[in-house]
């Protein structure tokens, strides 16, 4: 498995039969509860802020376009703490991206772009939160 600058970040191929794309399988291990599916728009050149979920992993699917992903590894526990990953997700090359929980992750379109968003828990914990990239910073400064 390749290694990632987040530990358990994983991005993976999706497979293609015909006219279907398998966005996860039982037979992949990686996902071991199921919480809430989103259908995300973004427009084109739209940020997001940074989402930090304390207890939901987050799987990334793009049905349409191409985003920019940046994550913060914000776990004290992790040995990947304060750890930086940009990575790319585009329709012309089918991947999904899993956002571990305590993982900050921004999406930044490159035009019109839609995702499928797929999280572990659909209930709101109270640690969950938004972080814009000023407060991100003077997050991680004080760490």
């Amino acid at each position: 498995m390749k290694k990632y600058p987040i530990s358990d970040m994983h991005v993976f191929d999706l497979s293609q039969a015909g006219e279907s794309l398998t966005l996860l399988r039982e037979k992949d291990h990686l996902l071991r509860r199921f919480g809430q599916l989103d259908l995300l728009e973004l427009s084109p050149n739209e940020k997001t802020d940074f989402i930090l979920r304390a207890e939901a992993d987050c799987f990334l699917f793009p049905i349409n376009g191409a985003v920019a992903v940046t994550m913060v590894d914000l776990r004290s526990t992790s040995p990947t703490h304060g750890g930086r990953a940009n990575i790319s997700l585009d329709i012309a090359k089918p991947q999904g991206l899993l956002v571990p929980f305590g993982v900050a992750c921004s999406l930044e379109a490159r035009g019109a772009a839609r995702l499928i968003v797929l999280s572990t828990h659909s209930e709101s914990h109270p640690e969950d939160r938004n972080l814009t990239y000023d407060k991100l910073e003077k997050l991680t400064a004080s760490q």
